[in-house]
């Protein structure tokens, strides 16, 4: 009989322990600490970015993060602050499955490979697609580049869309990779002709490329289309569904459209040639829907 006691109370602190464990979530850490922490990066324009005038954090995902933080804390019923964080390629996705950060906003792409370590906010919250970019006159299609040398960020998948995009085109040679720890030395080795090409996201070329970009040019269309998603740590649904929340209460009360048309728009910092919100049409799913933006 004693036996038996033993093991029936051995069962239970088992499952206490592990619905303990199951129900713990960053959602009441953040609540409790009045802090989300938000990595970002640094060196990213116009996504992220340090002004070199002000010395201030800024960009698109800046914005973004600091209305996530509001929006979260209008979830929890109470103020909460952004801690940044600086990741890069390489610690973004360890850091959100280490828990050092609680989101990660930082121009990243929603993969399968990565969704195997970290989770996602719902909806992504921008379309993107990789380019080649050149010394204007270059080149005149995407062939002309097969087997040139390439420019590509450390840690960034743009060396193997570019890669199997050329293969699909009947290029049977491989780049001459050149990566570079940021987005401005690979446009500095472009100009000093180091590279004959940059593959890198559109948004992320219109920032870095700025003005002197009158000199260089897309070479071929966009392809490798992909989404931008706000990461979260993995196996956490409570924290996860509020960080998606947030975002569409973001997108239902204008927030993002703001922020969106401040860096993308027509009259925007660095506006986009197409549009990169992601969005159900209008005239199927009407205006009350949390993932229509307005026209």
């Amino acid at each position: 009989m004693k036996r038996s006691f033993a093991v029936f109370a051995a069962l239970v602190l088992i499952v206490t322990f592990a619905t303990s464990t199951m129900a713990a979530s960053l959602y009441d850490d953040v609540k409790k600490r009045g802090k989300v922490r938000i990595g970002h990066g640094t060196d990213v324009p116009p996504l992220s970015m340090i002004n070199p005038k002000t010395g201030e954090l800024e960009g698109f995902d800046i914005d973004m993060a600091r209305a996530m933080a509001d929006k979260v804390g209008a979830l929890m019923g109470k103020k909460i602050e952004v801690e940044f964080v600086v990741v890069n390629n390489k610690t973004r996705i360890a850091f959100l499955a280490n828990k050092r950060i609680d989101l990660a906003i930082r121009s990243m792409s929603h993969t399968r490979s990565r969704d195997e370590q970290i989770d996602y906010a719902e909806p992504p919250y921008l379309w993107t697609g990789k380019i080649f970019y050149a010394k204007k006159g270059k080149f005149k299609s995407p062939m002309d580049i097969c087997g040139k040398r390439m420019a590509v960020t450390q840690g960034s998948n743009a060396y193997i869309a570019g890669q199997e995009y050329l293969k699909e085109m009947g290029c049977d040679k491989e780049f001459q990779v050149s990566a570079f720890q940021n987005n401005a030395e690979c446009f500095l080795a472009l100009k000093q002709g180091k590279v004959d090409a940059y593959i890198q996201d559109t948004p992320i070329i219109a920032g870095v490329a700025g003005k002197e970009g009158v000199d260089f040019e897309p070479v071929g269309p966009i392809f490798s289309p992909g989404l931008y998603g706000i990461g979260t740590p993995p196996n956490d649904s409570k924290w996860r569904d509020t960080a998606s929340f947030a975002l569409q209460d973001m997108i239902a009360d204008g927030t993002y459209e703001k922020i969106y048309l401040k860096w993308f728009g027509p009259d925007g910092i660095a506006p986009l040639p197409v549009n990169s919100r992601p969005r159900l049409p209008v005239e199927l799913y009407g205006e009350r829907n949390q993932f229509v933006w307005p026209n």
